[in-house]
């Protein structure tokens, strides 16, 4: 990414993780902590799950609208980002320049475009808002990031980044099947949850304001 860019990305991501943190801190009880950490450690294992889709980018299960779904977008954010950080820091996945934008698309936009689809759709229409919210919180992020890649691209003439026609086909393009997995992931999951334990989606549904 070209430096105007990453840059930018953690300028963004740090005001995103400090609105996070403010608004979490008045929510998190004990209650809630197990539950992150259950998901921050299945969700890490997916994101683990590496493949490429051309032009050196690679695609990989997000897990922002099952952790947004379950416990509100906010708690969201920061197990996204405890698990980007351990794998930027522990594994190199990514690199720390990357981090910011990494956070800001997968751990700020993700969480927020489910929530936003999630509240659109109410409610009582949870099982048709799931899987289009999983499926949107991912194609977005992987828009947000294709952006990204074409502008650092145009900025620097080529010296970083990917051009704009093979970035937004490759990122989107692979995404657009990418997030049919990550809705049927995410789906399956709230639907086994609403048949053994109703009452963990009723709490948690206070956390996402649906």
């Amino acid at each position: 990414m070209a430096p105007e860019v990453w840059i930018t990305g953690w300028v963004i991501a740090l005001i995103g993780l400090g609105i996070m943190f403010w608004k979490l801190g008045r929510k998190l009880d004990e209650r809630t902590m197990p539950m992150m950490a259950i998901l921050a450690a299945g969700i890490f294992v997916a994101q683990m799950l590496n493949f490429p889709i051309g032009g050196g980018t690679t695609g990989h299960l997000i897990g922002a609208a099952l952790a947004t779904i379950l416990l509100g977008p906010y708690a969201a954010m920061l197990i996204i980002t405890a698990i980007l950080t351990i794998q930027c820091l522990v594994f190199g996945d990514g690199g720390v320049t990357a981090l910011g934008l990494n956070i800001l698309n997968m751990a700020i936009i993700a969480p927020l475009v489910t929530y936003g689809v999630m509240l659109a759709f109410g409610e009582n229409r949870k099982v048709v808002s799931t899987p289009v919210a999983a499926w949107t919180s991912v194609f977005v992020a992987s828009t947000v990031c294709a952006a990204q890649l074409a502008l650092s691209y145009s900025l620097t003439g080529g010296a970083y980044g990917i051009p704009g026609t093979l970035a937004f086909p490759a990122m989107m393009g692979y995404h657009a099947v990418i997030g049919i997995g990550e809705a049927a992931v995410t789906t399956g999951v709230v639907l086994f949850l609403a048949k053994v334990s109703p009452e963990m989606l009723k709490l948690n549904s206070k956390a996402t304001g649906a």
